[in-house]
């Protein structure tokens, strides 16, 4: 067991993941940011000799849950860890560790896997509309990682001001390694330990949630991280790409909906719109 791990743990709705990662992890530091408080999530985690639990008022969202939890963070290396991964065999945290400090990374993921074995991805290249490409192959490069089960180091977290709250969810990991990348930190993934993700085990049941973020935080990804000259050449691509999302959206919005898209589907777009007004005045 690593003495120099802890590991992060959000949680919002999926209480059997959670209760299975506390059994499967009970010789570890962990922090629960629970955004969903509820009886039995408290008493698991009373149970975890070595669990801090955190409860929340309201949902803060998958960024600023983790930023909640990091300065309770006593250790050199942080697990940010969904509460839909479930573990093979042997837990891997020893070797990605010690790959990491082989290779001079600063952070590492494991290989991310389907129940069916096949691999969901490695990590993902940012193309200049705005947009990521997954990728399945080691010898591809990639510009970030995923972060649904990634080991980084607290000192280069903390020092990169960790996730942008603003996100809330989804796209955080993006905008994160896009400034990781920026200040000169390298990262790797490590394809031979392999972890099942459960992929959207709570946003696939919220409705167009996951499409209306995604809408969102690709023009928070943009303004941020877009000099003014990779967004003069690239603007009639990036045009495309918002339209294609604001297209997800719609289409996402009328299967959760039906006839009530008609005033929903505005009501978004409404508050995107206000989001985007605030952006650059709300605490990150």
């Amino acid at each position: 067991m690593p003495s120099n791990l802890t590991i992060i743990i959000p949680t919002l709705t999926n209480t059997p993941g959670l209760l299975s990662e506390l059994k499967t992890l009970k010789n570890f530091p962990l922090i629960v940011i629970d955004n969903a408080p509820t009886p039995g999530k408290r008493l698991a985690c009373s149970r975890h000799s070595r669990c801090l639990y955190l409860p929340q008022k309201t949902n803060q969202g998958f960024a600023r849950a983790i930023n909640l939890a990091v300065p309770h963070v006593q250790t050199d290396w942080i697990c940010i860890l969904n509460d839909d991964i479930q573990f093979l065999a042997q837990l891997p945290f020893n070797q990605l560790i010690s790959l990491a400090e082989q290779n001079n990374w600063s952070a590492i993921s494991p290989l991310l896997t389907k129940q069916s074995g096949e691999i969901e991805n490695l990590g993902y290249r940012v193309l200049p509309q705005g947009r990521v490409e997954l990728v399945y192959s080691s010898q591809e490069p990639l510009d970030g990682l995923t972060a649904a089960c990634l080991v980084i180091k607290t000192a280069v977290f903390r020092a990169l001001d960790g996730f942008d709250g603003r996100f809330f969810a989804y796209l955080e990991d993006v905008d994160l390694f896009l400034r990781f990348k920026k200040a000169g930190y390298q990262f790797g993934v490590a394809n031979n330990i392999r972890v099942i993700h459960n992929h959207m085990t709570t946003s696939g049941k919220m409705n167009n949630f996951k499409a209306k973020m995604d809408f969102k935080n690709w023009l928070f990804v943009i303004i941020k991280n877009w000099s003014i000259r990779e967004l003069f050449l690239n603007f009639p691509a990036i045009f495309v790409e918002r339209l294609r999302n604001l297209s997800g959206l719609a289409k996402a919005t009328w299967k959760s909906y039906g006839a009530r898209t008609l005033y929903i589907f505005p009501r978004d777009l409404l508050w995107v719109s206000y989001k985007l007004i605030t952006f650059p005045f709300l605490h990150s």
